[in-house]
């Protein structure tokens, strides 16, 4: 029998918000960036540069992530019959793979500066650094309530928020440094700065990856989905699951649902209501119902 077709993408309530934050974090964090530069190189100090590094990284990550999200929004055409939402699936990857090459750059230079570690002014890391704790936490801060529901903005807001906690490492380094002249702390910074950076981003690759190749998304058990189906009234078997991501908030599934032949139209289009009801509440939103009957198993493989 036919397809049913349910389900739509209503998008982010807070689009316009989420703009704004993405516009007001990405001026701050390139301001700041360039700051962080001038100081690191100004006065040698690598613990600066590799966080001016992630700082710019994270420029490119907002850049990236706000491109992804502006794709997903348009309408699909005859090429692109889902549109473009897996614009955003593409930007957390493309942020993942570009933080992991940033983590190898700075373990690198980190470890070749620890045979000759050059002076640092610490009092000039203190202070750069503090700025940076106070920039990242505001552009975090604009991402708090959007991260709930996108895992592309969850990464922007993750990302900003490890920035804080670095450049307060950063403070630490600066601080050892000033009273102790013990400027070997300087690449043991940035060595802790790019093993943070690796464990934050790594999640972010396996699961960007994993819904790059149409993997079940996070959060989502299939088994709960397939049992929940076919323990709905008047479904005889369900078969031919599959569950993907459409993008990095939107969820979709197509099934085949097998019923008693002898069902009504108006029952099957009831029983269909009720299990896109169903997998809505478990954040499926794009939801597809192939509907077979139990003759229609003798001719193809219904397992």
């Amino acid at each position: 029998m036919g397809d049913s077709h349910e389900g739509h993408d209503h998008g982010p309530s807070n689009l316009k918000s989420i703009n704004s934050a993405f516009y007001i974090g990405i001026f701050l964090n390139a301001v700041f960036t360039a700051i962080e530069f001038i100081v690191g190189f100004a006065n040698n100090s690598l613990a600066l540069i590799a966080d001016a590094t992630h700082n710019l990284s994270d420029v490119a990550s907002l850049i990236i992530s706000l491109i992804g999200m502006r794709l997903a929004q348009k309408s699909a055409t005859k090429l692109y019959s889902y549109g473009y939402k897996k614009a955003s699936i593409l930007a957390s990857m493309i942020n993942a793979v570009l933080l992991l090459f940033v983590v190898f750059t700075i373990v690198k230079e980190a470890v070749d500066r620890f045979n000759s570690p050059p002076e640092v002014a610490g009092k000039v890391i203190i202070i750069t650094a503090l700025i940076g704790v106070l920039i990242n936490t505001v552009s975090a801060y604009l991402f708090y309530k959007g991260q709930k529901d996108d895992i592309n903005v969850k990464g922007a807001f993750l990302h900003l928020m490890v920035d804080a906690l670095v450049s307060v490492g950063v403070v630490i380094s600066g601080i050892v440094i000033y009273y102790t002249n013990w400027n070997v702390v300087d690449p043991i910074i940035s060595l802790v700065i790019g093993v943070v950076i690796l464990l934050t981003t790594w999640g972010l690759f396996k699961e960007s990856l994993k819904l790059t190749l149409d993997g079940i998304p996070k959060g989502i058990d299939f088994n709960k989905i397939e049992a929940m189906i076919r323990n709905v009234n008047d479904v005889l078997d369900v078969h031919h699951i599959h569950i993907w991501a459409l993008s990095t908030k939107m969820n979709a599934l197509t099934a085949h649902i097998v019923i008693d032949a002898e069902m009504s139209m108006a029952k099957i289009q009831k029983l269909k209501k009720v299990i896109t009801h169903k997998l809505t509440h478990e954040n499926i939103k794009h939801i597809t119902l192939q509907i077979d009957t139990e003759g229609d198993c003798e001719d193809v493989d219904c397992s």
